[in-house]
């Protein structure tokens, strides 16, 4: 599914240069849920936005479904990311002056004249269907998180990058969240997630921590024993 090989990635600092990612190498499988955590400053962002697209990298080589993402540019990469990739972050960025049914279904109206009706059809997976005629003002936190996994599914992507979803969210929200997330990742999705919470981490099936720009470790959770994974994530984490 992605193959990532010796990346590098740097930046200009005023007086200097901060290598951020120095030398990673991973595999990750179809079907993961991968937590992805670290210190602030420790490159799990940067890590994601590579992956994903939105930042070019130094060194190294990142190929997805056979595809060598930092081989490609433009209207490719773009078309990558439309149609093989969704992106939840921790801000909805959702259009105020659209509905939450035209906020989901926005990006595949381009080129699907039913893109409604796939809309409503992930509003229902969501739970939030009898909200489509809404505008974002008039709904929850939680709820406008929702829309946002919805439009992030819309395109049907391969992969699902989220980027400290729960953050801005209270504990029961963050953990409706989580169990929707959960459910997608039984259901056959691949996610790619960062997040400073051990018990949000506890929701994946792999963890990574990242520490000064490497990957220190890679530990798969068995099972859906969510205080069991908190624990283990918990030992990790106080190393």
């Amino acid at each position: 599914m992605i193959d990532v090989k010796n990346l590098r990635k740097s930046y200009q600092t005023q007086d200097k240069i901060v290598e951020i990612l120095k030398g990673i190498n991973i595999h990750v499988n179809p079907g993961d849920f991968m937590i992805i955590m670290g210190e602030s400053g420790s490159g799990k962002t940067t890590f994601l936005n590579c992956v994903s697209g939105f930042d070019t990298i130094d060194e190294g080589s990142i190929e997805i479904g056979g595809t060598k993402l930092n081989e490609i540019k433009g209207k490719a990469l773009e078309q990558l990311r439309l149609h093989q990739f969704g992106f939840i972050f921790q801000d909805n960025y959702l259009i105020d002056n659209l509905t939450i049914l035209e906020n989901v279904a926005i990006t595949r109206l381009q080129y699907d004249a039913k893109a409604y009706e796939k809309a409503i059809e992930l509003l229902k997976k969501v739970h939030i269907d009898h909200l489509k005629d809404n505008y974002p003002s008039q709904v929850s936190g939680g709820e406008k998180q929702r829309c946002a996994i919805a439009r992030a599914l819309v395109n049907e992507p391969k992969i699902l990058f989220a980027d400290e979803p729960t953050a801005a969210l209270d504990r029961q929200t963050a953990d409706e969240i989580m169990n929707i997330l959960s459910e997608l990742n039984k259901q056959g999705q691949t996610i790619l997630m960062v997040t400073h919470s051990p018990r949000i981490a506890a929701y994946g099936t792999r963890m990574v921590f990242v520490e000064s720009g490497v990957f220190e470790c890679d530990e798969a959770f068995t099972g859906d024993d969510l205080e069991a994974n908190y624990q283990r994530v918990m030992e990790i984490t106080e190393r």
